[in-house]
C-alpha cells in the first residue's frame, strides 16, 4: 500500500527538527564518552540558554534574542545570495564595513535621537551593499569564481576598515534596550521586518521571481527574456545590504563602539543559518534564535555550570549542518532536479 505523502508544513517541520534531534543524539554519544549525563548536560544546556527566572537580568532568552538578532540578518544575507545562485562567504566583510559605517555616521554627526541611529543603519547597509557588488562584478564581468572572490575579500575588508579612526558612538545613535539591565535592543525588530521582506520580495514580486529563475533555470529565465545582468547584481545588493545591517545593530545596539571580532557571529554563521534554515526566512529566524541560545547555553550551562568544554555547543552546531546537508541532497535525488544550490522550497 502506498504511504500518502505529508503535507507541506509537516514536511517543513520535519525538515527543521529532524537534524536538530539527530545532532543532539550525536551530541549525546559525545557527553557520555565524556563520562557526563546527556540529560543533566542537556538540562543545564537549554536552561542557560533559554530559561528564565523571578529577578531582573535572569531570562536567559532575552540574551539569546540579542544573540540572535545579528544572527537572523546574516543568515537573510546568505539566505538571498543563495536563492540567486551567488555561493558567498562574504557576509563577515560586509558586516564590518556596516559596522564601521554606522560607528563613523554615530560617532561623527549630531542628530536627534530618534533621527541618529536611523540614518547610520541606513549608511550602514548601504556601505555593505556596496562591498557587497564587487565580489558579484567580479565574477559576472570577470569570471572570478564567487566562493573565492567572497573568501579573500573578508581579509580584505578588515585591513580597509583598520585603516579608518571611528570615534565612539554618540549616545543620540544608540539603540536602547528594550529591557533594562540587557542589551537587547529594537534590532531584533529590524531583523524580523526584514526577514518578512525578504519572504514578500523573494516569493511575492517578479524582481524575486527573476532571481530564483535566474539561479534554479538560467536557460529558461534567458530564453524566457529575462534581464541577465539584473538579477546577479540585485541579489548582491540586497545581501550586502542585510550583512551590512547586522553589524550596524550589533555597533549601534550592543557595543556602541565599532567592533572586528563580533561576539555572536563567526566568519561562516551566515551560511550555516541559511542552510539549517531550508533557504527561508522562516526558517533562518527559528534557527538563528535556537544558534544564539545554544551558543549562550554553551558558555554558560556547559563550561561554567558543568565543566564541559563549550566546544561541544560548536560540535553540536557541526552536526546540524551534516545532518541538514545529508537531508537537502536526498530529497534533491529523490525529485529530477539539477544541483542548484537555490533549490526552490514549496511553499
Amino acid at each position: 500500500m502506498r504511504i500518502p505523502p505529508l503535507p507541506r508544513t509537516l514536511k517543513r517541520i520535519a525538515c527543521l527538527s529532524l537534524p536538530v534531534i539527530f545532532s543532539l543524539l550525536a551530541g549525546a554519544m559525545l557527553i557520555l564518552a565524556a563520562g557526563q549525563n546527556p540529560l543533566s548536560t542537556y538540562a543545564s544546556l537549554f536552561e542557560a540558554g533559554f530559561g528564565c527566572q523571578p529577578g531582573p537580568g535572569r531570562c536567559a532568552l532575552v540574551t539569546a534574542l540579542q544573540f540572535a538578532t545579528p544572527l537572523i540578518l546574516s543568515g537573510l544575507s546568505a539566505t538571498v545570495a543563495l536563492r540567486g545562485g551567488f555561493f558567498s562567504v562574504g557576509q563577515l566583510g560586509q558586516m564590518l564595513f556596516g559596522a564601521a559605517a554606522a560607528s563613523w555616521l554615530g560617532g561623527r554627526l549630531s542628530l536627534p535621537q530618534v533621527i541618529h541611529p536611523a540614518v547610520a543603519l541606513v549608511g550602514a547597509a548601504l556601505l555593505g551593499c556596496l562591498w557587497g557588488l564587487v565580489p558579484a562584478l567580479l565574477k559576472h564581468f570577470i569570471g572570478v569564481n564567487e566562493i573565492i572572490a567572497t573568501l579573500l575579500l573578508n581579509p580584505i575588508a578588515s585591513i580597509l576598515v583598520g585603516l579608518v579612526w571611528l570615534p565612539r558612538i554618540e549616545g543620540s545613535a544608540h539603540l536602547p534596550p528594550l529591557i533594562p539591565g540587557s542589551r537587547l535592543s529594537a534590532g531584533i525588530f529590524i531583523a524580523l521586518v526584514a526577514a518578512m521582506l525578504i519572504y514578500f520580495f523573494l516569493w511575492r514580486t517578479t524582481h524575486g521571481l527573476e532571481i530564483r529563475a535566474h539561479a534554479n533555470a538560467p536557460r529558461f529565465a534567458l530564453y524566457g527574456g529575462m534581464p541577465i545582468h539584473r538579477p546577479v547584481l540585485l541579489t548582491m545588493a540586497i545581501s550586502g545590504a542585510l550583512a551590512g545591517l547586522a553589524g550596524g545593530v550589533e555597533v549601534l545596539g550592543v557595543q556602541y563602539h565599532f567592533i572586528s571580532n563580533f561576539s555572536a557571529v563567526n566568519d561562516f554563521d551566515g551560511l550555516i543559518i541559511a542552510f539549517a534554515g531550508q533557504l527561508h526566512p522562516a526558517g533562518v529566524v527559528l534557527f538563528a534564535l535556537w544558534l544564539g541560545g545554544l551558543r549562550l547555553g554553551s558558555l554558560v550551562g556547559l563550561q561554567m555550570l558543568s565543566g564541559i568544554p563549550r566546544e561541544l555547543g560548536g560540535a553540536l552546531i557541526a552536526f546540524m549542518l551534516i545532518f541538514v546537508a545529508t537531508s537537502r541532497f536526498s530529497n534533491r535525488n529523490g525529485q529530477n532536479s539539477g544541483p542548484h544550490v537555490a533549490e526552490t522550497l514549496p511553499l
